[in-house]
């Protein structure tokens, strides 16, 4: 799956603009430790760990890679855990999950900066390893996947949850550019890169999204779909359970407002069948061991 080849630039910013969205004001003017706050009360209320049934962090060295804003973190070191360690690729992001380990008195945390694709910490080093909404953005998912083995204790579990590529909104535009679904399905991403960039200027938003990388499929996207995470997950010989989370769940955010809960039976055997999941699942839960 690669989009349906939809190769029109006007075609695609006319499907972009039926439902513009813009960069929410925490990204435009963020405050003080605003969005550390965010995460730490979406954990409070099970945020990562209930996809996984809440496993215990009790007396376990806890690396969080892709740690954001330190919030998710500093509650996991409250949680029990001996230590906990979060990476992220941006100072800026430490910096200020640093400060908010401090404004809640955490002294069993810490972080660092570096990437996935190489970690800064010795062979088996941790019990535990979490990754929420973090491997769609990585590089290289197998090297970052390599060194997660790398650094995960013989007894220990990596626990990730990340949406596949084609997710409806797994294009990630609808936080800054638009609400229409499945834009990378319908359209090349070229065409998409090129949609993005005219309609920002025509709008006159000074928003812009990172620059894209080398390995980039969209802004900050390397394209991972749940096929290519199965061969990813075969070809490294590790121990490992992947399930694909219905897109239509209580895990949705919008099961309430949009009544999902009322056909979601219908679709959710949609998930299980080849190429078509891509579209119908919303979360890749993956639990891996050594």
């Amino acid at each position: 799956m690669g989009g349906i080849g939809i190769n029109s630039v006007s075609c695609a910013k006319w499907y972009l603009s039926l439902a513009p969205s813009s960069a929410p004001v925490y990204w435009r003017t963020p405050k003080h430790l605003e969005r550390a706050r965010m995460e730490y009360e979406d954990e409070l209320h099970g945020g990562f760990r209930k996809w996984f049934h809440n496993p215990s962090l009790q007396d376990k060295d806890v690396f969080d890679i892709g740690c954001g804003y330190g919030g998710r973190t500093v509650r996991y070191a409250e949680l029990g855990a001996r230590s906990v360690t979060g990476l992220e690729v941006s100072e800026r992001l430490v910096a200020e999950a640093r400060e908010f380990a401090r404004v809640r008195n955490v002294t069993n945390v810490r972080f660092v900066t570096g990437a996935g694709e190489f970690l800064p910490f010795s062979n088996s080093s941790f019990d535990i390893i979490t990754s929420y909404d973090v491997f769609e953005h990585v590089c290289d998912l197998r090297q970052t996947l390599s060194e997660c083995l790398r650094v995960l204790r013989p007894t220990g579990k990596l626990y990730a949850v990340f949406p596949p590529f084609y997710h409806p909104n797994g294009a990630h535009l609808d936080s800054w550019l638009s609400r229409m679904p499945c834009p990378n399905v319908l359209f090349t991403t070229q065409v998409l890169v090129q949609a993005g960039y005219e309609l920002l200027k025509e709008r006159n938003d000074i928003f812009r999204p990172n620059a894209l990388r080398p390995s980039d499929k969209l802004w900050n996207l390397n394209g991972t779909t749940v096929a290519g995470t199965r061969k990813l997950l075969a070809s490294l010989k590790c121990d490992y359970n992947l399930v694909l989370a219905p897109i239509f769940s209580r895990m949705n955010s919008l099961w309430e407002p949009w009544r999902m809960k009322w056909y979601a039976w219908i679709v959710a055997p949609l998930r299980h069948i080849p190429t078509v999941n891509e579209v119908f699942t919303h979360r890749m839960v993956l639990t891996v061991g050594k």
